[in-house]
């Protein structure tokens, strides 16, 4: 991910990643502090793909997922929905899309989105909208993926 997401080369690790492993992590995005800048939550998303990937992890073995809700679906907004509310283009929209384009999957919480009144066509491609984040979080533990805390 050339967008954001630094990482460490870390020589002496001896905490041995079986061959083959497959990554299906999920992190809960669930704040946006400063309008005017990258999601720092979703940073750590790309710092994820690229420090496995530093590492040797093939990206067909890693499989990111975000569960959008509180105030971070701003970082989601397509730049002509971000430039209505905040009057700036989206600062996080070139690394939402990397992301997708890498393969992570990002689920805003329907019930955020209708309390705050936005739709699905100002969310950026390839952003989902589901029913609620309850429900994207169930679905994705379904799917093998666990909730990575923050702390």
């Amino acid at each position: 991910i050339m967008s954001a997401g630094p990482s460490l080369e870390v020589p002496d690790a001896n905490f041995a990643v079986p061959p083959g492993h497959v990554f299906r992590v999920m992190w809960e995005i669930n704040a946006l502090p400063d309008s005017s800048a990258v999601s720092p939550q979703i940073t750590t998303i790309a710092r994820f793909y690229n420090l496995h990937a530093r590492h040797g992890v093939p990206n067909a073995n890693l499989f990111g997922a975000a569960v959008v809700h509180g105030t971070g679906w701003r970082a989601l907004l397509t730049d002509e929905a971000y430039q209505r509310r905040y009057g700036r283009p989206n600062p996080s929209k070139a690394l939402v899309e990397e992301l997708i384009a890498n393969g992570a999957k990002f689920a805003v919480c329907g019930q955020t989105a209708g309390s705050m009144g936005v739709n699905r066509e100002e969310l950026l491609p390839g952003v989902q909208l589901a029913i609620s984040a309850m429900t994207a979080l169930n679905v994705f533990y379904a799917d093998g993926y666990r909730l990575q805390p923050w702390r």
